[in-house]
């Protein structure tokens, strides 16, 4: 069911903000007086204003009588309603930005500036509240550092010398960037990492830039075999069954070609396509 979220409800956002000054500053950061009824948009402007100005919010009078609304001063804000104030203002926030952005992109969509049309939609879809508060120093150590031990060199590269300078490994949800003049190696590492990992038992994603599928994959079968890529033709029934055979026993490896144009949403949308495929958990990397 859509939410209408009224006039009535929108003013007990208000009525809630101004009995509790610490939900009202954790809400400010989406704040928008613009996004409210034509009725209560003064007000909530006026409280927004004050709180900047003043770093202190307003009493109910003063809202009342400088913007002739009603806002009434809830009998006790418990933490529960605290609670249900903050997740109802973000949706509402959300709900009414992005109702803004759709009527907005229509001039836009006939001037074909679907960048801009993007970017707006885009915007109002990733407000949100800052909930996630850091972590407590002093709030269960052993917690946080089994967290460290638990993450910290669980893949190994495959190659003991690296592993030694990188304390193990690489960490689980990192991202690592390798960097390196053209001609360096940095695609053929990447290939052969990733083979490392899929003998290993993990599944990888690699993404070609430049080479075509075919001739990375090449690339690849020499690094499982050990035969050249000059000698692979030559060996070919060699090749075909030690690949097949390496296949059984390791994680999946898709090799996937991305022809210039192409950008991080696209590549977004790959690996969200790549997790509902039946691979188990797949690591991804270019």
């Amino acid at each position: 069911m859509i939410k209408d979220y009224g006039y009535e409800e929108q003013k007990l956002y208000l009525e809630l903000m101004l009995a509790d000054a610490e939900t009202f500053v954790r809400c400010q950061g989406i704040f928008d007086h613009t996004l409210f009824d034509r009725k209560l948009q003064d007000a909530a402007e006026f409280i927004n204003e004050y709180a900047k100005q003043y770093s202190v919010l307003p009493d109910y009078e003063m809202v009342n009588a400088t913007c002739k609304v009603g806002l009434r001063k809830p009998e006790e804000a418990k933490e529960g309603h605290l609670d249900w104030l903050m997740d109802e203002f973000e949706n509402f926030t959300r709900h009414k930005a992005l109702e803004r952005a759709i009527i907005n992109s229509a001039d836009l969509l006939e001037k074909k500036d679907y960048g801009a049309v993007e970017v707006m939609i885009k915007e109002a879809v990733q407000i949100g509240l800052a909930k996630d508060m850091g972590t407590n120093y002093f709030e269960d150590p052993r917690a946080r550092l089994m967290r460290i031990k638990d993450k910290n060199g669980q893949i190994s590269t495959g190659w003991p010398s690296l592993d030694r300078r990188l304390f193990g490994g690489m960490n689980r949800g990192e991202l690592n960037i390798f960097a390196g003049g053209s001609g360096a190696g940095k695609s053929l590492f990447l290939a052969n990492l990733g083979v490392n990992w899929a003998l290993q038992g993990l599944n990888v994603v690699y993404l070609t830039l430049e080479l075509s599928e075919d001739l990375v994959c090449m690339r690849m079968d020499a690094m499982t075999t050990g035969i050249h890529t000059k000698e692979i033709f030559k060996e070919l029934d060699d090749v075909e069954m030690k690949v097949r055979i390496i296949g059984k026993k390791s994680g999946a490896y898709q090799v996937k070609y991305m022809p210039s144009g192409k950008t991080a949403n696209d590549i977004r949308a790959y690996q969200k396509s790549m997790k509902s495929k039946p691979l188990g958990r797949s690591m991804c990397y270019w």
